[in-house]
């Protein structure tokens, strides 16, 4: 009797791990072909996946726009990855319309919904809370500013407004001031938190350099780019793998010799524009060192001897679409997916993840699906004045002008 009893309860758990699997099988089939997000703009469609999490964008950004500097429902003990997670969602916005162009006035609109809500103090505040400041951009600060820049940079590019000219070039002009003011020192850059320079950060900033000088005409991202670029070259390249270091700290002169799966993505993709070859080169030995595949799924390991990293693979699908693997691509979405738990509100229909809040899922991941890579987005034929616009006055200007969030 104890023999089959023990039988039917095999049994049992067999046809409930079939049951798993037959419904697991059944949600992958109902995703979009991953070729499908890799098509090129004027044949690209926003997929099902992405016009259910475009609808919950929009419906969450209208919220946020409607209570100042509030954020309803935000997980605040992730408070100090907010700047990330509204940048790199802004960052999907010149995507968005190029893959739909009749939505580029509602990218638009929520691009400056997104600056609205960068300039809020809970976005910046740690800056006060660590001790490093009042002011969050007049110096050091990179990890914000630089996105704060880019984001102002890409919306003059998208729509060739000039609604943050100003802002746009007193904040460039800071962060060229501190690259100028780094050649008195051992390092070329800005630092993120005193003493702590990143590669990442920089990367984002020299991105908006670039795209200024597009918009302006000025050599700043060409001239202090090559000045930047060379000392990562000499100072933050492990000379095992051809990968970024972690950080450096000006102090005392030293590299940190980590690292990082999630920072090495965000670096490969953001300097891609200023040295393609060589990120195409470092691009396979991150995967080789940091991604383990697992049938039709995929991770991405923060460090070469740990486990999988929720960030490190959010960034890892970010690297996929940049550099046009189509299978990694994929099999990341399906992890992401499934494990965030995409699903359907009953009530307003969107598509939002279940187990994980706004903070990091919900826009990220939006945004890397439909990135359509950074040299399309720079090259793109945006809008713009037939001449050259004049440098806007900025004499005038401080920095909590920059940061007044009642302009939008």
């Amino acid at each position: 009797m104890k023999a089959k009893r023990f039988l039917k309860l095999v049994a049992g758990l067999v046809l409930i791990g079939l049951g798993l699997v037959l419904a697991l099988a059944f949600r992958m089939h109902s995703f979009p072909q991953t070729g499908a997000y890799f098509e090129k703009p004027g044949v690209r469609k926003l997929q099902k996946d992405e016009v259910g999490q475009w609808h919950y964008i929009r419906h969450l950004y209208t919220e946020l726009e409607a209570t100042g500097e509030q954020f309803k429902g935000w997980d605040e003990s992730q408070q100090d990855m907010w700047k990330y997670a509204i940048a790199f969602l802004a960052y999907s916005m010149p995507s968005m319309a190029i893959i739909k162009p009749e939505d580029k006035p509602l990218a638009e609109y929520f691009l400056s919904v997104m600056i609205h809500k960068m300039k809020a103090k809970k976005v910046w505040e740690d800056w006060q809370r660590y001790g490093f400041g009042d002011d969050p951009i007049c110096k050091d600060n990179i990890m914000y500013k630089g996105h704060l820049n880019l984001m102002y940079g890409l919306y003059q590019l998208m729509t060739g407004s000039d609604r943050y000219a100003s802002e746009f070039t007193w904040l460039t002009q800071k962060i060229v001031e501190e690259i100028e003011e780094s050649k008195q020192g051992k390092f070329r850059g800005v630092v993120c938190e005193p003493d702590r320079y990143f590669v990442q950060c920089n990367a984002i900033g020299l991105l908006s350099l670039e795209i200024y000088d597009r918009i302006y005409g000025t050599p700043y991202a060409k001239y202090y780019g090559e000045d930047v670029m060379k000392f990562i070259r000499e100072r933050l390249i492990d000379p095992e793998t051809g990968l970024y270091h972690e950080a450096y700290h000006p102090s005392h002169d030293i590299t940190i010799p980590y690292l990082s799966g999630y920072t090495n993505a965000w670096t490969m993709v953001m300097l891609r524009p200023f040295d393609k070859e060589y990120q195409a080169k470092i691009y396979p030995k991150w995967k080789d060192l940091f991604v383990r595949e697992y049938g039709p799924f995929a991770v991405v390991r923060e460090s070469r001897y740990g486990g999988p990293s929720r960030l490190a693979t959010l960034f890892g699908m970010l690297a996929a679409k940049e550099f046009g693997d189509r299978e990694l691509f994929g099999k990341l979405r399906n992890t992401i997916d499934l494990g965030g738990f995409l699903h359907k509100d009953t009530e307003r229909g969107y598509l939002s993840y279940g187990l994980a809040d706004n903070t990091l899922l919900n826009g990220m991941v939006f945004s890397f699906k439909m990135h359509v890579g950074w040299q399309k987005i720079l090259d793109h034929n945006w809008p713009q004045p037939e001449a050259v616009p004049t440098v806007p006055e900025i004499s005038l200007l401080d920095s909590f002008d920059v940061l007044d969030t009642r302009k939008l």
